[in-house]
């Protein structure tokens, strides 16, 4: 099957387009700039898909930036052999933090990759490949992610809604809820003229599409406690025909599915050892994985592990333990662990066979930072925060419905699984407060190790009170009195604290963020 490569680019020029495997098989090197960008289609083109590998790269920082932000304060993870992870554990970070600022800088600059191709598409017109309407589409779709997920991490920050001119750089901060309309108002752009998975086409499989537009909607209404329009868009997705559930959890996540009928936003990696010259893995891979390849940065929380309900088959699809075995490595036999850690993220472990080069670091990698069982459940929390009970078990039980296995609970019992006392019983409660956390739970487990926990979390505090019923306080209650991390305050640590060396070079203009 034909897939449309990612492109890199070399500090002087646009490098070549490649027509086969992954838009995410490259690494994305040096600075694009408006003066690269003519009305040149093919180099335009090349732009739109810088932006793609810029997603799963993340400028070479995928592991430390990406999980110091968004999993390390949460509860899934905990830190392993790198020390500095300790920090966001703790919430002992510094303001100058050296991951912190290289989030900022990384998605600051792929804001304006995003903006250098919004502002030069009005040149291409109609032409071919695309028309200019379709690059700006796929621009402001990129603009709107990285926006919302900057204002997820700091909450006010500096708005780009245009590639600016040097005088433009130092501007003060814009609110989170000037950013969320930015966000809202190119995301409905990019939804009105996105083609659909279907009308892309298999020559195009891995871009992102009018049902993924919809779905990230979807997840920021959901943030922002808009739920009729959370419920809106999701209802979109789910009837839209575009995705739909894997049939199998543990093979969803395997690099063989980089283009499967859940991944709605693909961030897959294709090894490739002939364009490079040292920096070979991923470093999704990098930070996480076997310890004994992998450096032990991070690993699967005890308290993720023991949150698995009896006989859940996502455990052994999630969770690799200190006596389970690699297909075809070490004879079979159990991998090292450190003394620190029991479990490893199964997500990202495959067999033997799959080791480029026999090396464990040298693998293709299918992190997917958008899918479809994320919208189902985005409905059934937005269905019950309205009062609508039924949408909302209806599709809490599809997800449960796969993860047995594509059986209901009956049929595991029938099946004799769990010693015949069956899996994953149907939820039939009707109670507000205990749907809320029933689905909450759900989406702990089914989306776990995916960069989703921590803004749940984050949000979860302005939704619900301690014991899950309406209210304030929820996340606060969780961490500092049920899991004793007492360094928490959650006026403090929701948000991160703007790069201390920006604070002091913009002269004023720049304001930390309270309790800061």
């Amino acid at each position: 099957m034909k897939r449309l490569a990612n492109i890199y680019i070399s500090l002087a020029i646009l490098g070549t387009v490649s027509c086969s495997k992954s838009f995410l098989d490259k690494a994305p090197q040096g600075v694009l700039s408006t003066a690269t960008i003519t009305s040149d289609t093919t180099t335009l083109g090349m732009a739109v898909n810088r932006l793609y590998g810029s997603l799963a790269w993340r400028e070479y920082t995928l592991g430390r930036q990406q999980w110091s932000t968004h999993e390390l304060c949460g509860d899934d993870f905990i830190p392993g052999s790198d020390a500095a992870m300790n920090f966001f554990q703790n919430y002992t970070y510094p303001a100058d933090h050296g991951y912190i600022q290289q989030y900022w800088d990384r998605t600051y600059q792929n804001i304006h990759y995003a903006n250098v191709v919004i502002d030069n598409a009005p040149t291409v017109g109609k032409s071919a490949p695309f028309s200019g309407t379709l690059y700006e589409a796929q621009g402001k779709f990129f603009r709107a992610y990285y926006h919302f997920d900057l204002t997820n991490v700091f909450g006010d920050a500096p708005m780009r809604d245009h590639d600016p001119s040097a005088e433009e750089y130092n501007i003060p901060k814009s609110s989170h809820a000037d950013i969320i309309k930015l966000v809202i108002s190119d995301l409905k752009f990019a939804s009105a003229y996105l083609p659909t998975r279907q009308q892309w086409g298999t020559s195009q499989l891995g871009r992102i599409t009018k049902g993924t537009a919809q779905g990230l909607l979807a997840k920021v209404y959901l943030y922002e406690q808009d739920y009729a329009n959370a419920k809106l868009y999701a209802d979109s997705v789910i009837n839209g025909g575009e995705y739909s559930l894997f049939s199998n959890y543990r093979n969803l996540f395997s690099p063989d599915n980089l283009y499967c009928s859940e991944n709605m936003m693909p961030g897959g990696y294709i090894f490739n050892s002939s364009i490079w010259s040292g920096r070979w893995y991923n470093p999704y891979l990098q930070y996480q994985g076997l310890p004994s390849f992998a450096n032990g940065v991070i690993y699967p929380s005890p308290n993720l592990v023991n949150s698995y309900e009896s006989g859940d088959p996502r455990f052994t699809a999630t969770i690799f333990t200190k006596t389970d075995t690699i297909i075809g490595y070490n004879n079979n036999k159990p991998v090292a662990f450190p003394s620190n850690s029991n479990y490893a993220n199964k997500k990202v472990i495959w067999p033997y066979l799959y080791w480029n080069q026999s090396n464990f670091s040298f693998q293709n990698v299918n992190p997917m930072f958008l899918r479809y069982a994320d919208i189902i459940l985005i409905d059934a929390e937005a269905s019950n925060e309205q009062g609508n009970t039924a949408d909302a078990l209806k599709y809490l039980e599809q997800i449960r419905y796969r993860a047995r296995g594509n059986m209901t609970f009956a049929a595991t019992v029938t099946a004799g699984m769990n010693g015949g006392a069956g899996i994953l019983p149907q939820v039939t409660t009707t109670d507000k407060t205990q749907l809320r956390l029933a689905i909450w739970k759900e989406r702990r487990i089914e989306l776990a190790l995916e960069f989703n926990r921590w803004f749940d979390l984050v949000r979860y505090n302005k939704v619900a009170a301690a014991d899950g019923s309406s209210g304030t306080g929820y996340t606060e209650n969780l961490l500092k009195n049920v899991y004793g991390r007492t360094g928490f305050s959650y006026a403090k640590f929701s948000r991160f604290p703007i790069p201390a060396t920006y604070i002091t070079s913009s002269n004023g203009v720049l304001i930390q963020n309270s309790n800061w």
